[in-house]
């Protein structure tokens, strides 16, 4: 039987010594809206936050082998924000109790935070039903206004997937989004949110869920 490639078997070592849910971060310290696109790329987690939170702000570097909430925590230490996690692999920034900013959200921290569920929820549910955006496969960050009727009143991509029909496909489907109620009083707009192939893999899995449940007798 040949060896195993030296680089390769250096390479299972690696991986057979890593504790289960730790990952190799290497996120020099940077604006942190720039950092927070490569945390979430490598974590896969998603990121919620208001774009006016988070501008202006520098992040700490992260180096070296942790678990995602660990380089969470060290990437935004020093920023006067901190995560609020709402499900296991997503957070939204808020500012911390102890830190004062100008600009930032004055509507109560449980508002903010069921609203944000609600924009999560919306964009996930219209992108699932859009065969195009659903494709998977690419990551883009995207900035968006609510009116007072509760549909995406303004959106805008901040980056490009690299395909301008997919850029255009995700344009329009984020001005779709509805809601379904009215931003808070005193939300700070405009919100952005980073796309992930992980939030196309849960409506693949949810589809697939939903075509086994009809296949039953």
């Amino acid at each position: 039987m040949a060896a195993d490639d030296p680089a390769a078997a250096a390479e299972r070592r690696d991986r057979e010594k890593t504790p289960p849910g730790v990952m190799t971060f290497d996120v020099p310290a940077q604006p942190l809206i720039s950092a927070l696109e490569t945390y979430g790329a490598i974590s896969g987690w998603q990121v919620v936050y208001d774009a006016d939170l988070a501008r202006g702000r520098q992040s700490m570097e992260v180096k070296g082998a942790f678990t995602p909430d660990v380089a969470l925590q060290r990437l935004l230490a020093g920023t006067g924000l901190s995560p609020r996690y709402m499900a296991a692999d997503g957070f939204v920034l808020v500012q911390d109790p102890v830190a004062k900013s100008a600009g930032v959200n004055t509507a109560s921290p449980d508002a903010v935070m069921r609203y944000y569920g609600r924009i999560q929820a919306g964009l996930r549910r219209t992108f699932c039903a859009d065969r195009r955006a659903r494709a998977g496969g690419y990551r883009v960050a995207v900035g968006l206004w609510i009116g007072s009727s509760g549909v995406v009143s303004r959106s805008a991509l901040l980056d490009s997937t690299g395909d301008s029909d997919l850029d255009a496909t995700l344009d329009r489907a984020v001005r779709s989004v509805n809601i379904g109620e009215p931003p808070p009083a005193g939300f700070a707009q405009p919100i952005v949110m980073v796309i992930t192939p992980d939030v196309m893999q849960d409506c693949l899995g949810a589809q697939h869920n939903v075509q086994q449940s009809k296949a039953r007798p």
